[in-house]
């Protein structure tokens, strides 16, 4: 299970939301324990959660999941809702080297990129002007969650299979204003190995 919390101190400042669905589906009805609302779909699945508590955040938005971070929420759900949730602490951003790049066949700017993350190869449909064969880049795999709280999922775009994103700096925070182009990564990044955007700079 991935789960996405949310936090806006200055909006909200005692509601802590979180989502446990990877596809967003409409809530069909809410029950309420104590400080605990837990929303369902039509099919009577948990998908989100509302806490009515307080968190000290660095920033509103997306909160990157923690081991105390869930300890956190466990304790509120265990005690008002007798439920606690687990978390995938897996990271889907890896390494990646693109083995080939083709122009997509429906589109005059999309490509077509096989990229090699060590256990497989992924087809990814990438719209970036500097993506091309034989480059290192940051590869989202399909269960990654950006920054941003956006979550990374299997699609087409224009009819073409895509398994995951090639990600730019901007989309990795490492910086905050909006760049065109995939970052790309030194020869010597290892293919395969988890990004850290703490051992890197722009």
């Amino acid at each position: 299970m991935i789960l996405r919390v949310y936090y806006n101190a200055f909006a909200f400042p005692n509601t802590v939301m979180i989502k446990v669905s990877e596809v967003e589906k409409e809530v069909a009805y809410v029950n309420t324990l104590q400080r605990v609302s837990v929303m369902y779909d039509a099919q009577d699945n948990a998908i989100a959660y509302n806490i009515n508590m307080a968190l000290q955040v660095e920033r509103d938005g997306y909160q990157e999941m923690s081991t105390s971070l869930l300890a956190t929420l466990n304790e509120v759900l265990e005690n008002d809702a007798q439920t606690t949730l687990s978390h995938d602490f897996t990271s889907y951003i890896v390494v990646g080297e693109v083995k080939s790049c083709v122009a997509h066949p429906d589109s005059d700017h999309l490509h077509v990129c096989e990229v090699d993350v060590n256990e497989e190869t992924l087809q990814i449909v990438c719209g970036a002007a500097n993506v091309c064969e034989g480059i290192k880049v940051v590869v989202a795999k399909v269960n990654a969650v950006m920054p941003s709280g956006l979550f990374i999922q299997a699609g087409k775009l224009r009819g073409i299979e895509s398994s995951g994103m090639l990600c730019s700096a901007y989309e990795l925070g490492l910086i905050t204003e909006k760049k065109k182009g995939i970052l790309i990564l030194d020869t010597e990044a290892i293919v395969g190995n988890v990004f850290s955007k703490g051992e890197y700079t722009c």
